[in-house]
């Protein structure tokens, strides 16, 4: 038995006082002298300091896969988005093969959709990844048929940075924010994102 105020070896717990330090002894405790025994102050530190441990690591990770996680959604909703114009596309050649090199006449997809489905699509897909309205429109007129279209999603915020038939005339550009635009005209990508091919 040891004294809990000094550590001395005392005889017995008792109220008499320590011969070391003077005070009672009845706070004596069993200790083991031996290599087995533990300091509850020192199991208590590494508790504390391997919990931190653990929780920087998952720190660590979060900082790392959340962002990829993030940037991987968006991207899948693009490449959605991009699959879908090109359906549209193919639609819409197919259409104009049948009617003498004609798109259709309309300004809306809500009048795209009788004259594609069912015959050249099964379903019109009505909005891109983001869940917003993809436009379609008649871009050029000649004699009374259309002889160019152009399809659009306004990206991730939903805005059109410019109207589409306006990015058709200056030509074809890559983008490298989910934000810009997608257009789809006559065959092929004119705004499409950065490393894609069209």
């Amino acid at each position: 038995m040891f004294c809990a105020w000094c550590g001395n070896e005392v005889a017995t717990v008792s109220y008499a006082p320590c011969p070391r330090c003077g005070k009672p002894s009845n706070g004596a405790q069993t200790v083991l002298t031996s290599g087995g025994g533990s300091n509850p102050a020192v199991v208590v530190v590494l508790v504390v300091f391997g919990g931190l441990f653990v929780v920087a690591i998952i720190g660590i990770l979060a900082a790392i896969a959340i962002p990829n996680l993030l940037t991987a959604t968006q991207r899948s909703k693009q490449k959605r988005t991009m699959a879908d114009l090109r359906m549209i596309g193919v639609a819409v050649d197919s259409f104009a093969s049948d009617n003498a090199n004609a798109y259709p006449k309309v300004s809306s997809l809500d009048e795209l959709k009788p004259l594609l489905t069912p015959k050249y699509l099964p379903a019109l897909p009505a909005v891109d990844g983001w869940g917003r309205p993809l436009r379609y429109e008649c871009m050029t007129m000649e004699e009374e048929r259309c002889t160019a279209y152009v399809i659009s999603s306004g990206g991730k915020n939903g805005v059109f940075e410019e109207p589409p038939e306006q990015v058709v005339q200056t030509g074809s550009r890559a983008t490298t924010n989910f934000d810009c635009d997608l257009i789809y005209s006559n065959g092929q990508f004119i705004q499409y994102p950065e490393g894609v091919q069209h």
